[in-house]
């Protein structure tokens, strides 16, 4: 529990915002073509997905999902509001993880159309955040060479 909790709240979300503050409004809802996704599209569906998987899923809240509106969005939400989203869904997540007992983590998720275990939702929600986070900060190598060349080690939970 530890290492998802780690990964979904306090390491990959400030690789996350650091993209976002080196990105401005205009490349943040870039997309190199319709079949791709804009950071802030990623964003959005990271957010989406977290509190319907670990928010309503494990933790019980009423979330309803809009997965389409996730990727449907073309923006420009400003990047403050990205910032508070993100912030809120990662206090969420983290308020679920904490909450967690071992003796919970066989149990089965409710609310959601995805069988599974509550440990099997860390798991898919801490690769998400890692596959996610991975392209937010590919795009932002793309649009700003050499910006977050050491973004890796500085985020890392030791």
């Amino acid at each position: 529990m530890t290492i998802a909790r780690n990964r979904i709240t306090r390491e990959l979300p400030p690789q996350i915002t650091e993209c976002l503050d080196l990105l401005d409004e205009a490349q943040i809802w870039w997309r190199p073509n319709d079949g791709s996704n804009a950071v802030g599209n990623l964003v959005i569906h990271l957010c989406g997905a977290t509190r319907h998987f670990l928010g309503r899923g494990v933790g019980g809240s009423d979330y309803v999902r809009d997965r389409d509106g996730e990727f449907a969005e073309r923006g420009p939400i400003p990047t403050s509001a990205l910032r508070t989203l993100l912030g809120g869904t990662v206090a969420e997540a983290d308020r679920v993880i904490a909450a967690l007992t071992p003796e919970r983590l066989l149990e089965p998720v409710r609310g959601i159309d995805a069988p599974m275990t509550v440990l099997q939702c860390l798991m898919r929600m801490s690769h998400h955040w890692a596959y996610h986070t991975g392209q937010i900060v590919f795009v932002t190598k793309l649009l700003r060479e050499g910006s977050v060349s050491d973004l890796f080690r500085r985020t890392m939970v030791k």
